[in-house]
């Protein structure tokens, strides 16, 4: 500013001594024409026209180089005006010209680096804002965002997908009008209270369904510890807790099952050893239901083995060429006599090329499982019609029988472990409840597909699709 100061008085004084200069002329001439009265009225007129006109030249030369001056000055103030102006409504990628390095030139370069800096600062908090919003709306929890006044200001995505809420329906709302659960607004209430973090395991309805949830409410304090509002995180834990309940019905249903046939031969020896034995009838009749214990509790324990082995990651099949037709036809004429003694009629039909790539040993315990469940399913002189068929990179397998069907909603559990439809007439028919469970192991072992279709009272249809080819 001190050069522009000292640039500007420059200029004002050229102009003054350049007046100065015209009138000391001037007044020198009035002054000759007094001394010397000789001076015509005329030479007076001329005088003063010229100092006139040197006044005027004067004023104008003073208006340009003041205008000069001001242009200058006010042009590179205007342009940085502007881009204040546009910085301050957002728009930093606003820039202003630089002018020589004077102190103007130095004004514009420091707000073009003022702009830069807010334009790199403003990149950089929107990258973190679409980072932290990307996480938000992909992580694999519900979340909810209410602020100090209980306004909702947020819903991501898996919370409105598994709720399968309206954004509408929550955003700028309060959150004991929008959240239908009382659990969760009681929560939000303990969490504004206590101003600390509260978690509560809940059951929610969802749908049609029941679903379980670990929610955990936190607060949002600002530095001075001020708060500013709820995070509510919903954990979907329902995965976890069936697997918890199939952990329970497991050990439940094995010490169940091994405890019948262990209590039988328990029994039946301790009553031969008081005395029964000395009866042959009795010590027959009671051995050999000993005996059959014994091959029902070896039988569940090689089905525990089976199913083990198969649920760990080194578990492999044989991998060769197999035949369907062969095998199915073996697995047919192994049950002959327990079809034979129901007087129950199988029919097996073939179409196609049946041979695939697979584990024969593994194949024929799935065939002969099934074969087997629907022979112990049929009532006396029923029907089981079996059905090979080639597709075009799969063959397809399929058993049908005229049994006691199955209800609609039993449909999604009958592969699990040790779960019966008619849990007393099971258990009367034989068998450890495993059966489905090792068939399911083994069809997706093989990279194959298993589903049932069945009617209560009409029967039941299990089909089984195989690919010709292994998968590597």
């Amino acid at each position: 500013m001190k050069r522009f100061r000292s640039r500007f008085l420059n200029g004002q004084f050229i102009v003054l001594f350049f007046v100065f200069v015209m009138m000391v002329v001037l007044l020198g001439n009035i002054f000759e024409g007094i001394l010397f009265a000789e001076a015509s009225n005329e030479q007076l007129k001329n005088m003063w026209w010229v100092l006139s006109i040197a006044f005027g030249i004067a004023y104008l030369l003073f208006v340009y180089i003041s205008f000069r001056i001001s242009s200058r000055l006010t042009k590179p103030l205007e342009g940085a005006l502007k881009v204040a102006n546009e910085l301050a409504s957002g728009n930093f990628k606003a820039r202003t010209y630089e002018y020589k390095l004077d102190e103007t030139g130095q004004f514009s370069h420091s707000l073009n680096i003022l702009a830069r800096n807010l334009e790199s600062m403003t990149n950089s908090y929107e990258i973190q804002q679409n980072r932290l919003m990307t996480l938000i709306e992909n992580m694999n929890s519900g979340l909810i965002l209410i602020d100090v006044k209980g306004h909702i200001n947020l819903v991501n995505r898996f919370y409105k997908d598994t709720f399968g809420i309206d954004t509408n329906d929550y955003i700028d709302e309060l959150y004991y009008e929008s959240i239908p659960y009382e659990e969760i607004v009681q929560l939000v209430e303990e969490t504004l209270l206590i101003e600390g973090t509260v978690q509560k395991q809940v059951e929610l309805p969802v749908g049609l369904e029941f679903r379980h949830f670990d929610v955990s409410g936190a607060p949002i304090l600002a530095h001075d510890d001020q708060m500013k509002g709820v995070v509510l995180v919903f954990h979907d834990i329902t995965d976890i807790k069936k697997l918890e309940q199939m952990r329970k019905d497991f050990v439940a249903n094995v010490s169940h099952e091994l405890k019948t046939p262990v209590t039988s031969l328990k029994g039946f020896a301790e009553t031969l050893l008081d005395g029964a034995m000395e009866n042959k009838e009795f010590r027959t009749k009671f051995l050999t239901i000993i005996h059959d214990e014994s091959d029902r509790l070896q039988t569940l324990i090689q089905d525990l083995l089976d199913l083990s082995k198969m649920e760990q990651k080194h578990f492999s099949l044989n991998w060769q060429d197999a035949n369907l037709k062969e095998i199915v036809d073996d697995c047919v004429l192994l049950t002959k006599n327990k079809a034979d003694k129901k007087a129950i009629e199988v029919i097996a039909s073939y179409e196609g090329d049946t041979q695939i790539k697979g584990d024969v040993h593994r194949l024929k315990q799935v065939f002969l499982n099934l074969i087997s469940n629907s022979l112990t399913y049929t009532p006396e002189n029923g029907k089981v019609n079996i059905y090979v068929k080639e597709q075009v990179d799969t063959v397809e397998f399929k058993i049908t029988d005229n049994g006691i069907g199955i209800k609609k909603e039993e449909l999604p559990r009958i592969f699990e472990r040790f779960y019966r439809v008619d849990k007393a007439r099971s258990r009367n028919l034989g068998g450890t409840g495993l059966g489905l469970a090792i068939v399911k192991h083994l069809v997706e072992a093989h990279n194959g597909k298993i589903s049932v279709d069945s009617e209560l009272g009409e029967g039941s249809t299990f089909t089984i699709t195989l690919l010709k080819e292994r998968i590597y």
